[in-house]
């Protein structure tokens, strides 16, 4: 079973075996951390993630960074993939060209770019650029069980003709999103990793953080007594992609709890987390049942759970409200809670008058 930190050590105060080691974290932010690296001994490339950014390429040519897309252009000039297309971007660039910077000019002009958001994933590559830049084009694509994959069809910017099988199917794995490597690394099993940091030795990364469990920045390195990589797509297991989906239900209840306490009226503050939790829980399976998929739908419909101690589940006309109206069940549900905040702000007024 995972732990619930998969970044922490475990009782032996050892990296539990099928994680990444987690290093204790000397510098306080991960600019700091990069600039402290050998990139002389092992180079460290930054991998940006398109679709975070209004133009990447634009934004990397006018910053003069030395970059490479990770989707080929094949001709068909798409204009959106063109822009939200990962890059491979070179901390060093001296080799590359005559005008080129060292990391310490680089790093900060580069967070300044990203400017906080979870758009980059460090990668620390002793084999250099090609071989790093090889493998990052090999794993732009994943295998998942079909049962695990979106109903719309993704597009497939590097497959030329299907890789799909009878019980998978390749699907577009975002590894430039810092995002995304918080929830898949710690659900992979030991071939999945060996796999996924192929040439690379070690990745930084600064997720949200709920997702790297409130810490700033992360640091994942590619421990010993990996298998040997398996040739073709990386692909995910049922395991995994059960794991990665518990994650990201565990941290939509944690958003949940922490909004009920952000926003429930003064009687309903003596409420534990557990107590918090078990709505939150609750309050998710009958919104399911209603059509609600949003984060914020889902929030609301707590909201209205909790203050009608689960009574609004039961409303017909309230189930009929967000089930038939004009709009979707997330717009529904939002009209339902302003229009019980309205009501409670009347029955309020009314008392003090």
């Amino acid at each position: 079973m995972k732990q619930n930190d998969p970044w922490s050590l475990d009782a032996a105060n050892q990296p539990a075996r099928d994680e990444p080691t987690t290093e204790a974290q000397t510098p306080t932010t991960l600019e700091e951390a990069l600039l402290a690296l050998d990139h002389k001994a092992a180079p460290v490339f930054a991998v940006l993630d398109g679709a975070q950014f209004d133009n990447l390429p634009q934004e990397l040519m006018l910053g003069d960074f030395v970059s490479r897309p990770l989707y080929l252009d094949r001709g068909d000039n798409n204009p959106e993939q063109i822009i939200t297309a990962p890059h491979m971007v070179w901390l060093d660039e001296r080799a590359e060209k005559i005008t080129g910077r060292a990391p310490q000019e680089t790093i900060p002009a580069l967070m300044t770019l990203i400017a906080n958001r979870p758009a980059a994933v460090f990668w620390q590559c002793p084999a250099g650029a090609e071989a790093l830049y090889k493998h990052l084009r090999g794993i732009n694509m994943v295998l998942i069980p079909k049962e695990f994959a979106p109903p719309d069809d993704l597009a497939r910017p590097d497959v030329n003709g299907s890789q799909d099988s009878e019980t998978h199917e390749a699907v577009l794995f975002r590894h430039a999103d810092a995002n995304v490597i918080a929830q898949t690394l710690p659900a992979m099993d030991a071939a999945e990793i060996a796999r996924f940091y192929g040439p690379a030795a070690r990745l930084f990364f600064a997720s949200d953080p709920d997702w790297a469990h409130g810490r700033d920045w992360l640091q994942a390195d590619r421990f010993d007594a990996l298998p040997k990589p398996q040739s073709g797509l990386l692909t995910l297991s049922a395991a995994t992609m059960e794991e990665i989906k518990h994650a990201r239900e565990r941290r939509s209840l944690q958003r949940t709890v922490g909004f009920l306490r952000r926003t429930l009226p003064p009687d309903f503050q003596g409420l534990s987390d557990q107590q918090l939790e078990q709505i939150a829980r609750s309050s998710r399976k009958s919104g399911k049942e209603l059509g609600v998929s949003s984060a914020g739908g889902h929030q609301r419909w707590a909201y209205l759970m909790a203050i009608t101690e689960g009574r609004v589940a039961k409303d017909r006309r309230v189930r009929d409200f967000i089930r038939s109206g004009d709009e979707t069940p997330d717009r529904q549900v939002k009209k339902a809670m302003l229009d019980t905040l309205e009501r409670m702000k009347q029955a309020a007024a009314e008392i003090d008058t």
